[in-house]
């Protein structure tokens, strides 16, 4: 819901769920909360998002399937104010990372974990390189050494730094549908949706590629990075024009697919600059 929207919404005093009159700050139908605009705060995202770390609800098993059957579609109706009978975006979305990488430590395949080879051959290679020669020649450390625990460490702190992807998908999100004149925590949630079905969508994409790679007709085609990166690319496209077609179904078809490929082409340079860059450091520094 947009702000001009809410503040609409408590003119008419109805509920956004069932359309009841609202006689309180709860619908007396069926729960849902009117909103304001300490709805709309930075104060109240962080309050929400501590909350969900801390308790588990039962709607996220419904929800994860709704991400994977309607792309958008919760996005949609949160933005209505039709809350109260989904989980919270934040706790679904921890959920679907627990899973990510759950099948990502089953399949080996995850986007997230890069191997310092990996991190010294990137834009900001020469820079990784110098901070790798300093350490080395101060500490007792072999080059082998010091690569096996990076490796290692990647793949712990990749959990947690991934959600650096919500606010970097929402200012995007916040350039292309600007126009709609909405709080700047409304993207960051739109964003935690849509980041969230990226990663189902990856998960699902790992299960499938090893599969693939285990049988001996597909495997030369899925040993391929260049295959497996362009393939990549288009279900990350398709999925964003899936997801801004739930969640914004008055848009044209053409100015989806193209805010869709602009997206995945910043999703695809914040995943390969900023993102790897923060985990390359915070990964040298604890080493």
């Amino acid at each position: 819901m947009s702000a001009h929207a809410a503040v609409v919404a408590e003119s008419l005093g109805t509920c956004a769920t069932c359309r009841a009159p609202l006689h309180g700050p709860f619908c007396s139908e069926c729960g849902e909360k009117r909103l304001n605009r300490h709805d709309y705060s930075l104060k109240h995202f962080l309050e929400h998002a501590v909350d969900t770390v801390t308790h588990f609800d039962l709607r996220v098993l419904r929800d994860l399937w709704w991400q994977v059957r309607r792309p958008g579609w919760l996005a949609a109706e949160w933005l209505q104010g039709r809350r109260v009978h989904h989980a919270p975006p934040m706790q679904l979305f921890l959920i679907t990372n627990l899973l990510f990488y759950l099948v990502a430590g089953f399949t080996h395949f995850s986007p997230f974990q890069t191997k310092l080879q990996y991190h010294l051959g990137s834009g900001f290679g020469g820079f990784a390189q110098r901070l790798l020669d300093k350490r080395l020649a101060q500490a007792t450390l072999s080059l082998a050494d010091f690569t096996t625990r990076f490796d290692t460490l990647v793949h712990v702190y990749s959990k947690s730094l991934v959600f650096l992807f919500i606010p970097m998908l929402a200012l995007p999100l916040w350039l292309l549908f600007r126009r709609q004149r909405r709080y700047f925590v409304e993207w960051l949630t739109l964003s935690t949706y849509m980041f969230g079905g990226i990663l189902l969508l990856f998960g699902a994409a790992a299960v499938f590629s090893l599969t693939a790679r285990l049988l001996p007709v597909t495997r030369p085609v899925f040993i391929s990075n260049d295959l497996i990166t362009g393939v990549m690319f288009a279900l990350t496209t398709t999925y964003f024009a899936l997801f801004m077609g739930g969640a914004f179904p008055t848009q044209p078809l053409w100015k989806r697919v193209l805010k869709a490929t602009l997206m995945t082409a910043f999703f695809l340079v914040a995943l390969v600059i900023p993102y790897r860059f923060v985990l390359f450091m915070v990964t040298y520094w604890s080493i």
